[in-house]
């Protein structure tokens, strides 16, 4: 390996060389979660019309100057068109909705009036003309910005497309990604392992990763600790965006990835993190990047989340930041190795609360269910007490 980085040099370099996603096309209703690539404009003033906002009665104020009671002229439903000219001394049963009659501009809701027959009457000052009227293009002009670029399409976005009319919106293309496990003493979940074999766990961890991450596993494949059968099977899918490999990529006799992706594309960016668990981890920066993450289960969860994830969500122009939450206990651990460890998340009033949950090693992956996510602390100290706030990232 290559000296050590810290966690947050690893960081920096991964998010300043996170892919160009070019831009598809695809229906509204598959576009929940996706990333907007242009902004959504109004195609018309919102609202389009003097929109009544009260079931009441609608009509011109200066028609109560003679008298204190209105003959109604007729009903005006949400959804037609608007009356003919309003005679005077009448007003319209007007309906919340509807669009408010050019030659009136008053509303005035069922609860403030008195019916009598086919008129209404109503009490000077109780009522403010152009009041429960919804302007038109009072909330947006036609061709203003609705919604922003690099919007994550949700319930909300999806309304705003829909009422301009949107119903196929450009989307940044998912992230492309290639994954391969290594190790000849893994085998498919699916098989019966020998005394000194395991079951594959990584991929089906990862395929779930990934498809939170937004990303489209295009390929995966378990590969042999052999490095020509590496430099193969990673030679076909070079056109990805992404390809994460899963062991391999320690010190070992048997760990074939490094020379084998050196064969490919060049020396990495960086290999070795100082960080437990994770310190194996490697990055080829490039077209593909190349994450090269080692092969313990609990090492791969904490790799993954910690950089595989935020590069992703990076290549869709999002940015989220780890949570910051209160320690729950007092730890203690030795330097100069930044260290990550699953923690349970509790609500305390204003605070959220992360109890540690220390695993018995970087293979425990099982009792990482009792957890919610994990905390980073920093080499730079060896104490950190309870209350003292950290940065806390969520499982997928």
């Amino acid at each position: 390996m290559n000296p050590l980085i810290t966690p947050e040099a690893a960081e920096e370099i991964t998010l300043s060389t996170t892919p160009k996603l070019a831009v598809e096309s695809i229906p509204l209703e598959q576009a929940w979660g996706r990333v907007l690539a242009t902004a959504l404009l109004a195609d018309r003033p919102l609202p389009p019309y003097d929109r009544v906002m009260m079931d009441g009665i609608s009509f011109r104020e200066a028609d109560l100057t003679k008298a204190h009671k209105l003959e109604i002229a007729g009903d005006h439903p949400a959804g037609a068109p608007a009356p003919r000219e309003t005679p005077i001394g009448h007003c319209w049963e007007i309906m919340t909705g509807a669009c408010l009659p050019p030659d009136c501009d008053t509303v005035i809701p069922y609860e403030q009036l008195t019916r009598q027959d086919r008129h209404f009457s109503v009490s000077p000052g109780s009522f403010v003309p152009g009041r429960f009227i919804h302007r038109r293009g009072s909330d947006h002009a036609a061709g203003e910005t609705l919604v922003p670029p690099e919007t994550v399409i949700d319930s909300r976005v999806a309304a705003v497309a829909a009422t301009i009319g949107a119903t196929t919106l450009p989307v940044l293309r998912k992230p492309r990604v290639a994954l391969f496990t290594t190790g000849d003493e893994v085998v498919d979940s699916t098989s019966k392992p020998a005394d000194h074999e395991v079951r594959q766990s990584n991929a089906a961890a990862l395929h779930c990763a990934l498809s939170a991450a937004g990303a489209l596993l295009t390929h995966y494949q378990h590969l042999p600790d052999n490095p020509d059968a590496t430099v193969s099977a990673v030679e076909e899918y070079r056109d990805c965006d992404l390809i994460i490999f899963c062991g391999g990529i320690s010190k070992g006799k048997y760990d074939f990835v490094r020379p084998a992706l050196e064969r490919l594309f060049g020396s990495p960016a960086f290999h070795g993190v100082a960080q437990r668990p994770g310190k194996p981890l490697a990055y080829w920066e490039g077209a593909p990047a190349v994450f090269a993450l080692p092969g313990n289960p609990m090492s791969v969860q904490i790799t993954f989340h910690r950089f595989v994830l935020p590069f992703l969500k990076a290549a869709q122009k999002q940015n989220p930041l780890p949570q910051m939450v209160s320690l729950g206990s007092k730890i203690t651990f030795e330097p100069p190795l930044a260290y990550s460890i699953p923690v349970r998340t509790r609500r305390r009033e204003a605070l959220v609360t992360a109890q540690p949950l220390p695993l018995s090693n970087s293979g425990d992956f099982a009792s990482s269910i009792q957890s919610d996510g994990f905390v980073e602390l920093p080499a730079e100290y060896t104490s950190f007490p309870e209350g003292v706030l950290v940065p806390f990232r969520a499982w997928t």
